[in-house]
């Protein structure tokens, strides 16, 4: 049985931008209202849906819903929140307005993530008007808050309570209906240096601590990054922010930075640092007077699975089915709650959904309708092929 023909293409638009003119921005993370919008919806789907409040107040949602006794268990991952829109008035249309403009929806979360939880629930309902006999099995939807914010509140409290079991998961972050397997890993750090204020007239008589920063900054894009992966390519190393000095004419006394790592999967956080470390150690041998701190400030690690995993095949059919084309397998440079089922519970995990990267945290953000119902009907055939196995 061919599910396309159970796609609603009104409905899926609608619960697209239902969901972004919620505005769920991280932060301060306002996730609530996208849940409370949510969990009727869910509920009429026959999922029991069970909230979870983080220690900081943030919600999660677990739905889940069971066909007969036994079989194999899959979840579904979907993050709700957002990244700030900016200043409305850069917009083409309003942030939340969930706007369809010549074939796409506009919105913040239209690509990161609100269109690939309403594909992936679309999915659900096709299944459910096709009457395909799922006998067995059953799915988990796992609705979380915090992921732009490394996922503490959200899917690493869930992680922390021990609560996830499944066969096979599925992310629904935007890959452009690629098929995600490998994704890097981020160590964020701050660096400081310390240094001796003076009067900018005498700086001699002071240690500058920019001037020191400096040097330590030339020597950590000196580190070489030879190591290198067949779907993530190599590590990389941004110096993503400076601060320092508290007006023009006072040397310094003070400088810190903070820096975004990227880590591939045989990479080690403790080993990146110790290398860190050795390298400005280097520098300090020639220089006394460098006097520095290093401070992890967050961190995500790397995660990949074997492309002969099944749940990747089961991808690969069902791309193959919808598109009419085989879809790429690769990695992502980015980091998402894929993570957390990999490397914390074994669970083999598939990072599919429509949008792309381009698209994730930028002005106009917008998501294609033909990408969400290709999402949707892709959702569909890997629900009914890894739960049942049917070729639909």
């Amino acid at each position: 049985m061919k599910l396309d023909r159970f796609v609603k293409k009104k409905d899926l638009v609608d619960l697209t931008s239902c969901l972004i003119q919620i505005p769920t921005e991280n932060p301060p993370g306002n996730e609530k209202k996208a849940f409370l919008f949510l969990k009727p919806i869910l509920a009429r789907m026959g999922f029991q849906v069970r909230t979870y409040i983080s220690p900081k107040g943030r919600s999660n949602i677990i739905a889940e819903r069971r066909w007969g006794k036994g079989g194999r268990s899959l979840i579904f991952n979907g993050h709700l929140d957002v990244v700030p829109a900016g200043d409305p008035s850069q917009w083409k249309y309003p942030p939340f307005g969930g706007k369809l403009s010549q074939g796409r929806v506009y919105g913040r979360g239209a690509s990161d993530m609100k269109g690939g939880v309403a594909s992936f629930i679309h999915a659900i309902s096709m299944i459910d008007r096709s009457n395909i006999p799922l006998n067995q099995g059953s799915l988990a939807l796992h609705l979380v808050s915090d992921e732009e914010s490394h996922g503490h509140q959200g899917m690493g409290f869930l992680a922390q309570r021990g609560m996830i079991r499944a066969d096979a998961a599925l992310v629904g972050e935007p890959t452009n209906l690629d098929l995600i397997i490998a994704q890097k890993g981020a160590l964020w750090f701050r660096g400081s240096t310390f240094g001796k204020s003076a009067h900018g007239s005498r700086p001699g008589q002071g240690v500058n601590a920019i001037e020191k920063m400096m040097a330590l900054i030339d020597r950590l894009n000196s580190i070489p990054l030879a190591k290198e992966h067949p779907l993530l390519g190599k590590p990389t190393i941004n110096i993503g922010k400076i601060q320092g000095g508290i007006k023009v004419n006072v040397v310094p006394d003070r400088c810190e930075i903070e820096v975004d790592r990227r880590l591939l999967p045989d990479e080690k956080k403790e080993e990146i640092l110790r290398e860190i470390k050795l390298a400005i150690e280097s520098i300090q041998a020639r220089d006394p007077l460098l006097n520095y701190q290093i401070e992890e400030i967050d961190y995500a690690e790397p995660s990949e699975i074997s492309p002969d995993e099944e749940i990747v095949r089961i991808g690969l059919e069902a791309g193959r089915e919808v598109r009419g084309e085989k879809p790429n397998v690769r990695g992502f440079s980015g980091f998402t709650d894929a993570r957390f089922y990999i490397n914390q519970f074994h669970i083999p995990t598939l990072i599919f959904g429509p949008g792309g990267t381009d698209q994730s945290h930028t002005t106009d953000e917008s998501v294609e309708v033909d990408n969400l119902i290709q999402a949707a009907r892709i959702n569909a055939e890997i629900i009914v092929r890894y739960l049942q196995g049917h070729q639909t």
